[in-house]
C-alpha cells in the first residue's frame, strides 16, 4: 500500500491513483517505444553507409570470401576462418606469394562488425613484414596503455590473447602467428592501420 492521509483518502482518490499509474506507464511504453524505433533508424542508416555491410552500396562485394551471419556462434567461425586461411595460403604459395592476415575489430558501439583481411604480398616483403608490423604496433595508439602494447600470438590464440569486449587489432602472417594490439583510443587508431 502506498502512504497516504488516512482521513481523507477515499476510494474515489484509490481509482484516480491507479488511472495515473496507468498512465505515466502508458507514456513511459509510448517513450521506450519511441526510443526504440530511433534507435532502429540510426543503427539502419549506419548500416546503410557501412563499408562492411553486404547490403550497402560502399562495401566491394567482389572482394568476399564468405560472410558470417551468428556472432554466437564463434567457434564455429574460427574454424570455418582458419579452413579459408589455409586454402588461401596455398593458392599464394603456389603464386610464389606470401600474405597476411589482418582481423579489426573497433567501434563496436556503433558497428557490430570484425572485419578480417587477407592481402597478397611478394615473398621479399613478405619476409620483412614481421619487423615492420611490430615497430609500426608500438608506435600506434596511446604513449602509456593499460594493456601490453605488443601481444606476440606465436603460440596463442587471439581469442585467448585479448580481453573480450576490447577492441582491437591483429595480424598473422601466413600460417604462422603474428601479433595483436589493444586499442587503448578508438579515436586515435585509424581503422586502416594493417592496410
Amino acid at each position: 500500500m502506498e502512504k497516504t492521509d488516512r482521513e481523507y483518502y477515499t476510494l474515489d482518490d484509490m481509482f484516480v491513483s491507479k488511472a495515473a499509474k496507468r498512465a505515466r506507464s502508458g507514456e513511459e511504453e509510448e517513450i521506450q517505444r519511441r526510443k526504440a524505433i530511433h534507435e532502429h533508424q540510426q543503427l539502419a542508416a549506419r548500416m546503410e553507409k557501412c563499408p562492411y555491410c553486404f547490403d550497402s552500396s560502399e562495401l566491394s562485394k567482389h572482394l568476399i570470401i564468405a560472410i558470417g551471419t551468428k556472432q554466437t556462434q564463434i567457434i564455429l567461425f574460427f574454424l570455418f576462418k582458419q579452413m579459408f586461411r589455409n586454402a588461401l595460403v596455398k593458392m599464394f604459395e603456389a603464386k610464389n606469394l606470401d600474405c597476411v592476415f589482418l582481423e579489426t575489430n573497433m567501434s563496436m558501439k556503433k558497428r557490430y562488425h570484425m572485419v578480417y583481411e587477407c592481402i597478397p604480398l611478394p615473398k621479399e616483403v613478405g619476409d620483412v613484414a614481421p619487423i615492420y608490423f611490430k615497430k609500426a604496433i608500438m608506435e600506434s595508439d596511446e604513449e602509456w596503455s593499460v594493456n601490453k602494447k605488443l601481444i606476440d600470438l606465436s603460440s596463442k590464440d587471439i581469442r585467448k590473447s585479448v580481453p573480450k569486449g576490447l577492441p582491437y587489432f591483429s595480424v598473422d602472417f601466413g600460417l604462422q602467428g603474428g601479433f595483436a594490439h589493444v586499442i587503448e583510443d578508438q579515436h586515435k587508431f585509424p581503422h586502416y592501420f594493417g592496410k
